[in-house]
């Protein structure tokens, strides 16, 4: 296995997927096009690991390494009636771990271990010692924090590098490794890390309030990691959410009322969710309006497996699939439906199903789409890994599809998958659904024209394609075709036979970046008096990849755009926002609109850098 290991030939940090260094404050920007009256007010930002170590980086590098850094577009009213004033801005998210490493000139590295170092298959002793020597500096440089007496101590090792979320008057980053640290709008300053409680530290507010999320102490943050994708319910404010951790009971499941309860009819929740029996790669889950679906897949994150000979992060393609099914406010009442192997990273949208044939309103059953891998090959395209020599349950399908599942709840004789199937061919990732209904019809996400979309390349993925599905016709028509379970599909039709479809009914939508450029997650706006779920606008960071040099490198002016497409054919594009900078490939963004900006809470400070060379 071949590991590409200078800075120069590591593709993960060549061309737009390298860091950017500078920062700025909101900056106007010019733009073609117009700009939707929707967008009047509002700022989208993106979230993404940025290295801060920059051109010192080097060794084996993975897209989920990198400090938090937020990019943002508000669009901001002017005194003239009508005219919107684009502005660009990007922070780096001032976490422990970023502030820490600042404050370590002897440091010429991240402090937290690569991605890549924890996926490593230990084929030698020296790539067994390798990953061993990552763990123990780890472990000493975040003793030191502590003990250094003038540095930044590390109590939580979260980069906040992966989706940024609005809950009760909070805009919060958020990683797997760690709770969310709450940030300000529209200017991407960092306030604190949000603890759940209804008096957080950040706030003006005075009192004391019970932590639901993060753990204290030296070794705190081997219990706090936190899914970088909790669901806020758009009805009662409730922010739900897990936390994983290497000791037992491995998961534990919360909910914070939103709105300091005055919507929620329950309390705060934090509570040990039964029947996972080894530390896992969480990253994502389903909620719906009356139940939660925690993933127990087979995809281990376990420093014990060292000793096993495996990586710390080994996925058993010879183990099942686990979906546990709770109701939102009860989770010892958990049910676990079993399945074959795969591995999902994002889950779309997740439903309850009432029929009439069920009294007082009973769930029939849970439904669930996500993006399903049958193996682990994007996890190590991320670290630019040849995965030639990797086991893969089937070489040629790994990619990710969207696919649906139906768990029946109603026979409580046993627990029962009626429906699993794709419902497309094509790859599909960063899945985004319309804020405005608990059903959606309608879901959006990343692919690629190549049929591999990464993961068998030995390369990170590039999106040049943005796709919508009309998932609730797709559904239909894998019933009455009496879809193959587990390994049948609904549409088989590859990318380009979509494209050319001229069928303006179909199912499946495509809008296809120009030739060399490659986009990113779309963020879904809706139209002011829609007329449809989908009726609305697709906004997305763009970059042509003509500006890189011969070796593959950003030129030092390269810019990115913010286009806004029409959601409603997916072809037109409304207006280009031209950006001072690039924008590095990163993972998730998210729409704030004008109010919520306003009425964000207040917060005794910010965090600052503690060092006056920074």
């Amino acid at each position: 296995m071949a590991w590409k290991r200078s800075l120069e030939s590591e593709r993960s940090l060549k061309g737009n997927f390298a860091p950017i260094q500078r920062q700025r404050n909101l900056e106007p920007c010019t733009y073609y096009g117009t700009i939707p009256v929707e967008l009047h007010g509002g700022q989208y930002v993106r979230n993404g690991g940025n290295p801060s170590f920059g051109d010192g980086l080097s060794g084996r590098v993975h897209m989920f390494d990198g400090d938090g850094m937020l990019a943002g577009v508000l669009f901001r009213t002017t005194e003239q009636p009508g005219k919107i004033e684009p502005c660009f801005v990007n922070k780096y998210i001032l976490t422990d771990v970023y502030l820490a490493a600042k404050s370590m000139p002897f440091a010429r590295s991240p402090i937290l271990p690569s991605m890549a170092a924890l996926i490593n298959p230990l084929t030698s002793t020296l790539s067994t010692l390798s990953t061993l020597y990552q763990l123990c500096r780890f472990l000493i440089l975040i003793l030191w924090s502590h003990l250094n007496g003038h540095g930044a101590p590390v109590r939580k090792i979260s980069v906040a590098n992966t989706a940024i979320v609005y809950h009760d008057k909070r805009t919060l980053a958020t990683c797997q490794t760690g709770p969310p640290m709450r940030v300000q709008l529209p200017s991407l300053e960092t306030v604190e890390w949000y603890n759940g409680s209804l008096t957080n530290h950040g706030d003006t507010a005075t009192g004391s309030g019970k932590d639901l999320l993060g753990r204290n102490g030296l070794l705190g943050f081997l219990k706090d990691w936190t899914t970088a994708h909790p669901y806020i319910d758009r009805n009662t404010g409730d922010f739900i959410s897990f936390q994983s951790s290497f000791l037992p009971p491995f998961v534990w499941y919360t909910v914070i009322p939103g709105g300091e309860g005055e919507k929620s009819q329950h309390s705060g929740l934090n509570a040990a969710i039964s029947g996972i029996s080894s530390p896992k790669l969480m990253h994502d889950f389903g909620v719906s309006l009356k139940h939660t679906v925690i993933m127990d897949l087979p995809m281990s994150l376990d420093p014990i497996n060292i000793l096993k000979g495996r990586p710390i992060v080994h996925y058993d393609q010879n183990s099942p699939s686990r979906f546990g099914i709770l109701p939102r406010h009860d989770p010892a009442l958990i049910r676990w439906f079993e399945t074959q192997a795969c591995f999902i990273f994002h889950t779309a949208s997740t439903w309850d199903e009432v029929t009439k044939s069920v009294r007082d309103g009973e769930v029939e059953a849970v439904n669930m789409v996500a993006c399903r891998y049958t193996g682990a090959d994007m996890l190590y395209s991320m670290a630019s890994m040849d995965t030639g020599s990797i086991p893969s349950s089937k070489r040629q399908g790994s990619d990710s599809r969207l696919y649906y599942y139906r768990f029946l709840l109603s026979d409580h004789t046993q627990n029962h998958i009626t429906h699993q199937w794709a419902l497309s061919a094509i790859p599909f990732e960063m899945p985004v659904v319309s804020s405005s209904t608990d059903k959606p019809k309608f879901i959006y996400g990343c692919s690629s024209k190549n049929k591999m979309y990464g993961s068998n390349t030995g390369e990170p993925m590039k999106i040049d394609c943005l796709v919508k599905m009309d998932i609730e016709s797709l559904i239909r028509q894998g019933i009455e075709k009496r879809t193959k379970e587990v390994d049948g599909c609904v549409d088989e039709r590859i990318i380009g036979e979509i494209l050319s479809s001229e069928d303006t009914e179909d199912c499946i939508k495509v809008f296809q970046a120009p030739e060399g450029w490659c986009a990113q997650e779309p963020c879904f706006v809706p139209r002011n008096n829609a007329q449809s779920e989908d009726d609305g606008y697709i906004l997305t960071v763009m970059f042509d990849e003509a500006q890189l040099d011969k070796e593959g490198r950003a030129l030092e002016d390269s810019r990115s755009e913010l286009w806004i497409i029409e959601a409603l054919d997916m072809r037109t594009v409304v207006a280009r926002i031209f950006l001072p900078q690039r924008v590095p490939y990163g993972f998730h963004g998210n729409w704030f609109t004008r109010e919520q900006i306003k009425m964000q809470r207040p917060y005794k400070s910010l965090r600052k850098h503690q060092w006056p060379n920074l």
